[in-house]
């Protein structure tokens, strides 16, 4: 019989070795976070000598990259390494735009309003690279033990049950959402107005996340079972297909970012479980997002006049576009963090207001109809009073979200927290080697809406981290109810138990007796 080598991480066989080489591990990490300080001198140094953002610029790529310079597992740059993707989706909030325009520019400078931004953007860097470095762990293989249980191990089990179960739940609260709209307006409607379908209706449309987590999870189970040579459910197949191609519908809504998030979660978590993607496939997968980000934008001018004017202002969109480097976003979240750091809006009362609402907005609007508003609708009614009120609204961002309740050190502390508490912990704890299959598809649904998150602000962070535990609950409290029925029935009318298949791996779970 063929057994299945799995082999161990570095990370593995130190947890399993000598007590020693685990007392060792925080000394490294306290000198790399060292290391990190240092490098962060480095940028204040540079602008006093090049000054017009030049040194800010340098400084920020210098530390976004010693993460994974400075890894616990060696350096390595991985776009699915935490090492790197966090301070890479940092980087596309409050670097990617600066820097092209100043590779653009003549002078290769920046003007001295967008310099101060870049300052701001520094801050947040320090406290980006600080978090990623002192957490940074070797990722641990896989109990495939635990992960593919013994017992009847191509069969649908009750979590797979329980998961699809809450998927289909999250469907429903989706469909109730554009029942409560009418399906005739919904697909009638434009872009703006469906933004405004949304507000207070914050429960039904939650259900997006509990379809992404029963995504992520199918397919871990799939890849679970790949893994140990066995073959997967059809059921279980099936039911991913389906809840993939109800993610689409994001798309006829004008919402790029669902099913962005929903592709990078998969890939997160399946890095996490130790499946390899080819650098060839990413690069693939990030081309191809990036023009379907353009087509969507271009087809939401014309969206709710049809699938054809959509469509054909999607073509128009794409054949204007000069330079697809340029992305309109990344632009308007950049220019929102230089018209806070330069003009300071009175939209904070006092210091650490917005991180206060934050909890406070948790309320559902109608318990509390005069919940405080969140930073970015305080921002769209000052900047643009007439376009809030049409459903229009800004990228906050989180850096301009810190600076704004107290200046540099608020936006590296804000940063510093996010980078740790909502990225780096949930992608460890993907990548841990007891970590069920749930964990893992809630993590990695968690960290991989950092870059959204790092363009908005904490209350829209919260309101994801609570959706995702509800769901993850949801699905642990079902489980355990299928169990329960199905122990019942089996008390009530005990049935002949038939020897299972062998299972390939000699490592997973316990070989069936075999067949007489």
């Amino acid at each position: 019989m063929r057994s299945l080598n799995l082999s161990r991480t570095r990370g593995a066989r130190r947890a399993a070795g000598a007590g020693p080489a685990r007392r060792n591990a925080p000394l490294g990490r306290l000198a790399a976070t060292l290391l990190v300080a240092a490098v962060a001198t480095i940028g204040p140094i540079l602008e006093g000598t090049m000054g017009d953002g030049r040194g800010w610029t340098i400084g920020l790529l210098l530390l976004l990259a010693t993460p994974s310079l400075a890894r616990a597992g060696g350096p390595r740059f991985h776009p699915l390494d935490p090492e790197t993707y966090i301070p890479a989706t940092y980087f596309l909030s409050v670097g990617y735009s600066p820097i092209l325009r100043l590779l653009s520019s003549r002078e290769f400078a920046l003007p001295s309003h967008e310099a101060l931004a870049m300052q701001v953007g520094y801050a947040g860097a320090v406290g980006c690279a600080i978090a990623c470095t002192a957490l940074s762990r070797p990722r641990e293989e896989p109990d495939a033990e635990r992960l593919v249980p013994s017992r009847s191990p191509r069969a649908m089990h009750e979590q797979d049950w329980a998961t699809i179960g809450v998927g289909l739940l999250g469907l429903g609260l989706v469909v109730a959402w554009i029942a409560t709209i009418g399906v005739g307006r919904f697909f009638t409607m434009n872009y703006a107005s469906n933004h405004l379908e949304e507000d207070g209706k914050g429960l039904l449309t939650s259900g997006w996340y509990l379809v992404g987590i029963a995504i992520v999870y199918l397919v871990l189970r799939v890849a679970s079972l790949r893994k140990a040579g066995l073959a997967m459910p059809k059921g279980i197949s099936f039911a991913a297909a389906c809840f993939f191609v109800s993610i689409l519908l994001n798309t006829v809504m004008g919402r790029r970012g669902p099913l962005v998030w929903t592709l990078l979660s998969v890939a997160l978590a399946l890095h996490a479980y130790g499946i390899k993607i080819r650098r060839l496939w990413m690069g693939v997968g990030i081309v191809g997002i990036l023009f379907y980000g353009i087509a969507v934008e271009g087809a939401r001018a014309k969206q709710g006049s049809g699938f054809e004017a959509q469509i054909s202002s999607a073509a128009a969109h794409l054949d204007r576009v000069e330079n697809p480097l340029e992305i309109g976003e990344l632009k308007r979240i950049y220019a929102n963090l230089v018209i806070v750091v330069n003009e300071e809006p009175p939209i904070i009362t006092y210091p650490g207001e917005s991180w206060v609402n934050a909890f406070l907005i948790l309320v559902p609007k109608p318990l509390w109809s005069d919940r405080p508003l969140g930073l970015a609708q305080r921002y769209a009614q000052w900047a643009a009073p007439d376009f809030a009120r049409h459903g229009g609204g800004f990228a906050m961002g989180a850096a301009a979200e810190g600076y704004l309740n107290i200046g540099l050190a608020g936006t590296a502390v804000e940063i510093g927290v996010f980078s740790a508490l909502f990225f780096m912990l949930p992608l460890l704890a993907a990548g841990s080697r007891d970590a069920s299959l749930l964990v893992r598809a809630a993590a990695a649904n968690l960290a991989s809406f950092a870059y959204n998150q790092f363009r908005g602000e904490l209350a829209a962070l919260l309101k994801i981290t609570l959706s995702l535990a509800i769901a993850a609950l949801a699905v642990h409290l079902l489980t355990s109810l299928i169990q329960h029925i199905r122990g019942g029935l089996l008390g009530r009318h005990p049935m002949r138990k038939k020897a299972g298949p062998r299972l390939r791996g000699a490592g997973i779970g316990h070989p069936s007796a075999p067949r007489r």
